[in-house]
């Protein structure tokens, strides 16, 4: 009876942490035991494992030549030790922390970010199961723009914009969390992470054939007919539009650049040799010029004179010098409290105590370190830093494991159960795309991190972790192929 309830708790995992997200999101000293629910999943799933583990040993004993990947209980990837280390700076953050009510929010944040992405690899173990995942991703991706499109606090720095930005209808004041409006930045760089999806997937839908079998793969049955998948075609390049649309609104130009980085990087990937050669040589003769017409303009101001754009504040340079001065103060604080950090959230109120802004008026809440790097080390001291870092690192890896990974062809592979379940991964070009599309999101989001940040723990950033889920979920698709060889 006690296993059966054990497996009834476990399998229903996402229920409960569906049930806790909301004290999660929004936080207070009375819901904070809802972060155990997290743990006592974990733990769960533990013992699921043990229970799993025999039953397994038990049918191996009986076919020895069974070579099957245990995906049972508790998922092992190989961000663990990573995300181990991150949990463990979390810890001693509460210690480093000078208020715990000031880092609550963000320490829920980053809990219910763990939780959701290991919840994430447990579901993707099933193809149906990464499915409804992306499926999640790119809806609350689409949800988002939504939100930031009718609650966004609009700044005019592009003046061709103006007209558009003065008829956004506002949503009403009293939407918790947008009292005061989304901030443009952290709007455009959460779109980051989704955006590079939708645009790979609307060009890939295009191109294919309603016959071939990536259709056959991504589309149920009753989708499969031409007038579906034309609506499909519509409705991704409509949404892939809006997002597009949104994120030029937010006028956020660490946005712009990391998204433009990002297409450049998924081009130079997929596009043949001699075009991949005439795009870099492209980039570096207009790298050239722009330094000539900057060295003749006498510098960037000059230069902006020169277009008769001195009066748009989208090509100032004002805001760089503030960065650099919040920048020297975040190193100040990584060097104070190198080993355990000042606590989460806690930058934001100990920079004007410990190390004042000159350009910034004390009362102007700066938020964080405007670099998700130092804003990590900041929160979790340096080894919190290395684990964020070698998130990246770890993941990147996994994508690049996944583009060259194997092809399936149905003579050698053991594991009929592969294509019996409707297998993805036997389509190499479906396969590549997702990575372009869920790689580009991180590259892109990793370069909007060098001058902004969306920090661990904050709401938008949940879909870092759903980002990480689909990730893991894919490189262990290409595990099972080649343990089924």
């Amino acid at each position: 009876m006690l296993k059966k309830f054990i497996l009834f708790i476990d399998r229903c995992h996402w229920l409960w942490l569906f049930l806790a997200a909301p004290f999660l999101v929004f936080p207070s000293p009375n819901r904070s035991l809802a972060m155990l629910v997290v743990p006592a999943l974990w733990i769960l799933g533990l013992w699921k494992k043990r229970i799993e583990n025999r039953k397994l040993k038990i049918e191996n004993s009986v076919d020895s030549s069974r070579r099957v990947r245990d995906y049972s209980g508790f998922p092992i990837t190989p961000l663990n030790s990573s995300l181990l280390l991150l949990a463990i700076m979390l810890l001693i953050s509460l210690w480093a922390t000078y208020s715990i009510e000031q880092s609550l929010e963000k320490i829920s944040g980053l809990v219910l970010g763990l939780g959701v992405y290991f919840a994430i690899v447990r579901e993707s173990r099933k193809t149906l199961g990464w499915w409804l995942s992306l499926v999640v991703f790119l809806g609350g991706g689409l949800g988002w723009a939504l939100i930031g499109f009718l609650g966004t606090n609009w700044q005019i720095r592009f003046g061709f914009l103006r007209p558009l930005i003065t008829r956004i209808p506002n949503l009403p004041s009293g939407v918790p969390g947008l009292e005061a409006g989304l901030q443009h930045n952290a709007v455009g760089g959460t779109l980051l992470w989704v955006l590079p999806l939708f645009l790979v997937l609307s060009v890939y839908t295009s191109k294919s054939s309603t016959n071939s079998n990536s259709y056959s793969i991504v589309l149920p049955k009753i989708i499969r007919g031409t007038k579906a998948s034309w609506v499909l075609r519509s409705l991704l390049w409509l949404t892939t539009l809006f997002i597009i649309s949104v994120l030029l609104l937010t006028q956020s130009r660490g946005t712009y650049l990391a998204f433009g980085i990002s297409v450049i990087v998924m081009l130079l990937i997929v596009l043949p040799k001699r075009w991949r050669w005439g795009l870099l040589i492209g980039l570096v003769l207009t790298a050239v010029l722009l330094v000539v017409f900057l060295f003749q303009a006498n510098g960037w101001e000059g230069f902006i004179s020169l277009l008769g754009l001195t009066g748009q504040k989208g090509f100032s340079l004002d805001t760089m010098a503030v960065r650099l001065e919040i920048w020297t103060r975040a190193i100040y604080g990584v060097q104070d409290f190198p080993f355990t950090g000042m606590g989460m959230n806690t930058f934001r109120e100990v920079v004007h105590v410990l190390y004042p802004l000159f350009t910034i008026d004390p009362n102007f809440d700066i938020a964080h370190a405007h670099n998700e790097f130092l804003q990590a080390a900041l929160d979790l001291g340096i080894p919190g830093l290395i684990a964020f870092i070698s998130i990246y690192i770890i993941s990147l890896w996994m994508l690049v494991k996944v583009w060259k990974g194997p092809q399936p062809d149905g003579t050698t592979v053991n594991m009929p159960q592969l294509l019996q379940n409707n297998e993805f991964l036997h389509d190499q070009g479906l396969r590549r795309v997702m990575v372009l599309g869920l790689g580009g999101g991180l590259f892109g989001h990793m370069i909007f991190g060098m001058t902004d940040a969306i920090t661990l723990g904050a709401k938008p950033g949940i879909f870092f972790w759903l980002l990480l889920g689909l990730i893991v979920g894919l490189y262990n698709r290409i595990e099972d192929i080649k343990l089924a060889k």
